[in-house]
């Protein structure tokens, strides 16, 4: 199941995309083991299966305004939340980057 999300800022990816809406698809197993593959510390897991679930790659994501990269953050634990009942119990020990509110203005 595919989820539309709209960036509250679009920007412009590395490749001269203009970038408005995110597709969000599930994430697979494959996509699990290809972000093991980047690190054994499963804090650093995040950033690769968003890239994953977005079709972004990472440096792309960098690019992105941090109050809509905090929003698809949320998106993507409530992914994990409803597909595992717990998104700590994908990253293992529960360790996850933290999250700081910012607001929009």
């Amino acid at each position: 199941m595919n989820e539309k999300y709209s960036l509250q800022f679009p920007f412009t990816s590395g490749a001269g995309e203009r970038i408005e809406k995110l597709t969000l698809r599930r994430l697979k197993v494959k996509d699990m083991r290809a972000a093991r593959r980047t690190s054994d510390k499963p804090e650093e897991w995040d950033e690769p299966l968003m890239a994953a679930m977005t079709g972004l790659v990472p440096e792309d994501l960098a690019e992105m305004d941090l109050l809509d990269y905090q929003a698809l953050q949320k998106r993507f634990q409530a992914m994990l939340s409803v597909a595992t009942g717990s998104a700590a119990a994908v990253a293992g020990d529960g360790a996850t980057g933290e999250m700081v509110s910012l607001s929009a203005q």
